[in-house]
């Protein structure tokens, strides 16, 4: 995922281009749907977090001001995943720990933050394209 980092400058086609290339090698790591899910009923969670402090903009603050914690959270809960079955550990894990540092290592953070949710947002569609049998 280098190719994306930092994710505020990550062209919207490349970011595509990623997602697709890793819904396939989740689906051959025999990556479920249910899997995939668990994380974006999460970050979809964030996403909503992020809009509404992002629409409101108090004192300055960037809508990730208000998820950074939250966001930081997912690595524990992507290692637990990863320790309990292999198809997440084998591709997953990784893919989505780069995507958060990518954001991290990004200078606008909002920006970053609404590439992130593109990303993951067209994770899950292609996985579902590609199949989970």
């Amino acid at each position: 995922m280098n190719n994306l980092n930092p994710l505020d400058t990550a062209d919207i086609a490349a970011i595509v281009d990623e997602a697709k290339k890793q819904a396939q090698t989740f689906k051959n790591d025999k990556l479920k749907t249910n899997q995939i899910r668990n994380f974006y009923s999460a970050i979809a969670q964030i996403r909503i977090k992020f809009q509404e402090k992002k629409s409101k903009n108090l004192e300055g603050r960037t809508g990730y001001d208000a998820v950074k914690t939250d966001l930081i959270m997912l690595k524990p809960k992507l290692a637990y995943a990863a320790g309990r079955q292999a198809a997440v550990k084998a591709n997953f894990y990784g893919f989505m720990t780069d995507a958060i540092k990518a954001v991290e290592d990004s200078k606008d953070m909002d920006k970053a933050m609404a590439k992130y949710f593109s990303l993951i947002e067209s994770v899950v569609g292609y996985h579902k394209y590609f199949g989970d049998k």
